[in-house]
């Protein structure tokens, strides 16, 4: 009976509603695809645009989906942070990142590392133990600078002054460019290192400190650009000018600056391989997420110089797209 003295009806539920109870309850267990977050130094460049492309092909080739994310500039430390944060945030089952500060991300990675996530760091250690990342992949930079450095003094003849346009003293990339450069550059007795400048990661600024390079020191007869935009900065400024340019070789092997380079704008390229960085990178991460070796996949991948007569040739050119433009 019930409580106003009536038959107490008991509700019955209904077939279809126990099946949809069921179907729901299955779906809140299905395995659902696991995510990973790509997290390069910088938006817009055709470099890290195929570094991504690789890390998708790769990571869809394991069903994986990827997200990615990139803050506007290199010098953007504290949105890449962020980014880190939301990612971990979200649980994502894997981060790959490729930092552009050695000291900022640090934090935020090993509360990455704390939450189990795996990390896959690319091109710039950072200061944190091996525990906290499983994986470290990247191009010598050193090297970069070394082979910009041999090329220069070659053309040279071994003798001259020349100058540096780099991104910033707070960019650890660029710095190590910088430093293989320099150390190379001392080598011999009758070169000059005579300044470095800093275009920021920005056309404007960097053709501003091609500018006060040459106005400053107006024997100059070779640059050095250590990124895409002071490369892409330094190729233009003197097409039209009028003045004869100086000796120009960069790191950057955009469309722009590839034209520039078969036009006779720049000297010398130097160039990696984006697309092997990438797909190693997943290879990496898909061994952590399988509970394996992930580790046995950092590696330092190699770095090349290219000029007119060698680009079609060389290996790295021929798997980056914007080089068969």
């Amino acid at each position: 009976m019930g409580a106003d003295g009536r038959p107490e009806r008991r509700r019955r539920r209904s077939p279809g509603g126990a099946l949809l109870l069921l179907w729901l309850l299955a779906g809140c267990h299905a395995k659902r695809p696991e995510t990973i977050i790509v997290i390069s130094p910088t938006g817009g460049l055709e470099y890290w645009e195929s570094f991504d492309h690789a890390v998708q092909a790769a990571a869809a080739a394991d069903g994986v989906r990827t997200d990615l994310a990139a803050p506007q500039s290199v010098t953007d430390y504290e949105e890449q942070a962020q980014m880190l944060d939301d990612a971990i945030a979200r649980h994502v089952q894997g981060i790959i990142v490729a930092p552009s500060h050695q000291l900022v991300l640090t934090s935020v990675l090993r509360r990455a590392s704390q939450a189990h996530i795996p990390v896959v760091l690319i091109g710039l250690p950072v200061a944190l133990p091996d525990k906290d990342y499983v994986a470290f992949l990247d191009c010598d930079q050193e090297e970069e600078g070394r082979l910009g450095a041999r090329r220069l003094m070659a053309l040279l003849g071994g003798k001259g002054e020349v100058g540096v346009v780099g991104v910033s003293p707070t960019v650890e990339g660029s710095s190590l460019i910088e430093k293989g450069f320099a150390e190379e550059i001392a080598r011999s007795p009758r070169v000059k290192l005579v300044s470095v400048k800093y275009g920021l990661s920005d056309w404007a600024r960097g053709r501003q400190a091609v500018l006060d390079l040459v106005t400053e020191h107006p024997q100059i007869k070779g640059i050095f650009t250590t990124d895409e935009f002071s490369t892409n900065a330094a190729a233009r400024v003197f097409e039209g000018s009028g003045r004869k340019r100086p000796l120009l070789i960069g790191v950057s092997q955009e469309a722009n600056e590839l034209e520039a380079l078969r036009r006779g704008a720049i000297d010398a390229l130097v160039v990696s391989d984006p697309q092997e960085l990438g797909v190693r990178a997943m290879q990496a991460m898909h061994a952590a997420l399988a509970r394996g070796d992930a580790g046995a996949y950092s590696t330092e991948l190699p770095v090349h110089i290219v000029d007119r007569k060698t680009m079609e040739s060389d290996p790295v050119m021929r798997s980056v797209p914007s080089a068969q433009n």
